[in-house]
């Protein structure tokens, strides 16, 4: 089953860890996750805190990056965000989903990223 969101709609976890990134406050990025997340980028997959606060504090601020919004889905549980990403990283343009799945209580417990599906 698929849902399109409004932004109003949005879990605050998701725009959460969107705004702490683009601001580099990995505390706030941090905070988003459980003890047990998963998170899989760019083919290597950290799990738990420390995994994945290690993960943040080396990745936040290796590009500077410009988002333009492309849509927002929900899939069996999955919230997705797509989004094109400008900036000085290699290749300097890249459209993506980040795939948020979330607890009872909001928290993300698994992200991961693909290619846009808008």
């Amino acid at each position: 089953m698929s849902k399109e969101f409004t932004a109003a709609e949005l879990p605050a976890a998701v725009d959460g860890f969107v705004d702490g990134w683009q601001s580099a406050d990995a505390d706030k990025v941090e905070a988003l996750f459980t003890e047990d997340a998963v998170v899989t980028d760019e083919g290597h997959t950290h799990r738990g805190k420390d995994e994945i606060r290690s993960w943040v504090r080396n990745s936040i601020n290796l590009f500077s990056t410009t988002l333009t919004f492309l849509g927002r889905r929900e899939v069996d549980g999955m919230v997705g965000v797509s989004y094109r990403l400008e900036g000085d990283f290699p290749g300097g343009v890249v459209e993506l989903e980040y795939q948020f799945r979330l607890d009872d209580e909001g928290r993300i417990v698994q992200l991961d990223f693909a290619e846009a599906a808008v």
